[in-house]
């Protein structure tokens, strides 16, 4: 392989489990109640304007009215605010993305500028030397094809030469998508005891789960 290309959330970044505090706290002020396995299946890895579609969708269907005006943009931003003030890398994450030797990028759904802030805090933007690519950046964001195409196409490399490393079922389906092969990650925190086999029914070649061992597997790539 040629190329590894890293989700953020959920992979180097413990912030779905953040993110997840943020939004439950804001749908109890709305009087919306939602099964959160579910929703948590539902909305990982999605664009910010992807997550909102699915929530307005869910409020619509419980409460028979959209959202309020401006609400994921606000909660959006909190989301932001408390992830940038508390960067928690996944353990191991650091070392894993160093131990690969060969041409490496970030493609996450996260918004642009809270993405360039989370892996400058994780002291990796110099090892990703500056490949790091948002939902922003494409027109079609996860679980379309777009971003890890952008992200090949940026590295100069085959997609058939690419590993995806992946914590979610939306990402999972966008770098088989691709055409790349899709390595499930399930060490989060935010991740259930079953998730592992629903990142293989969507085309994860294999999982692990914990980032030592995916670390190995880098290194004899490289």
């Amino acid at each position: 392989m040629d190329a590894v290309i890293f989700d953020c959330d959920g992979v180097l970044v413990d912030s779905e489990t953040i993110a997840h505090q943020v939004e439950l706290e804001a749908f109890t002020r709305l009087g919306f109640f939602i099964d959160v396995i579910a929703y948590k299946s539902r909305i990982q890895g999605l664009s910010v304007q992807g997550w909102g579609r699915v929530l307005n969708e869910l409020h619509l269907a419980q409460l028979n009215r959209p959202l309020p005006e401006g609400f994921v943009d606000e909660v959006s931003r909190e989301i932001t605010r408390r992830i940038l003030a508390d960067v928690r890398p996944i353990p191991g994450a650091k070392d894993a993305v160093r131990s690969f030797r060969g041409r490496k990028a970030v493609a996450s759904s996260s918004p642009k500028h809270e993405l360039a802030g989370k892996i400058t805090q994780l002291g990796l933007w110099g090892e990703f030397r500056g490949h790091v690519y948002s939902g922003e950046d494409v027109n079609h964001a996860k679980p379309a094809p777009d971003l890890f195409l952008l992200a090949a196409d940026r590295l100069d490399v085959s997609t058939a030469k690419c590993v995806v490393i992946e914590d979610s079922v939306n990402g999972v389906i966008a770098g088989v998508s691709a055409g790349m092969t899709v390595w499930g990650f399930v060490g989060g925190p935010h991740c259930g005891p079953d998730h592992h086999l629903s990142l293989l029914e969507a085309g994860a070649v294999q999982v692990y789960f914990d980032m030592e061992r995916v670390a190995q597997a880098l290194r004899d790539l490289s």
